[in-house]
């Protein structure tokens, strides 16, 4: 079972990471306005986007597919709702995006055997389980991580960007997301969340040696 789920996440995995990149693409979906998320995102300076980081990439990548930018929709949702013919790994990718949410998780232990990782949800209160191969071997119980949690039938995983936080500063990062919440608020929570921690990334993110 846990070879098969390994196989299957790795499949997934690259299958997304192919697929999904060029949902942002201008001439599938003209009305992106890069420019217009980096701004949100905080990364566009005099009409030109800066990227501080890799991280800085793939946060605006996932910013830009996952969250309701676009009249109330994201471009998953609007890929989902196309006419296009959509293959079962597309489809299933999809659907785990859809219903994929952002939190900060608490790191409780990883199996590096099976390439997974025990975290609990600080914002919703609850355990997760996720499997990230590389991630498994090179974090522990110090760090805290803000991710989009994707779904599959068998497994959970990252949708690919990972901020990472010292966990002896838990509660400072709760404090400061239920208050800027309240003063920040854009569009809509989802949205809203993904740029606090952006923006808390920037000042205290950290960076990890992966194995």
């Amino acid at each position: 079972m846990t070879n098969r789920r390994i196989e299957q996440y790795k499949h997934l995995r690259q299958v997304a990471r192919n697929y999904l990149s060029g949902l942002a693409a201008k001439d599938k979906y003209p009305e992106i306005d890069l420019k217009a998320v980096g701004k949100l995102l905080g990364i566009c300076r005099a009409g030109t986007l800066i990227f501080e980081s890799e991280s800085d990439v793939s946060a605006m990548m996932d910013f830009t597919i996952a969250e309701r930018l676009y009249d109330g929709k994201s471009l998953i949702d609007r890929e989902i709702e196309s006419s296009q013919d959509i293959d079962e790994d597309k489809h299933a990718i999809l659907e785990a995006f859809r219903s994929g949410y952002t939190s900060l998780f608490e790191v409780r232990g990883s199996n590096p055997a099976e390439h997974t990782i025990q975290l609990y949800d600080l914002l919703k209160d609850e355990d997760n389980e996720i499997i990230d191969i590389n991630l498994s071997l090179s974090i522990d119980k110090s760090r805290l991580l803000f991710f989009r949690i994707v779904r599959f039938k068998d497994f959970a995983m990252t949708s690919g960007v990972n901020f990472i936080f010292s966990a002896k500063r838990k509660d400072f990062f709760l404090r400061r997301y239920r208050s800027e919440l309240k003063t920040r608020f854009i569009i809509d929570k989802s949205i809203t969340r993904f740029l606090i921690f952006h923006r808390l990334n920037h000042e205290f993110g950290q960076e990890i040696e992966l194995v």
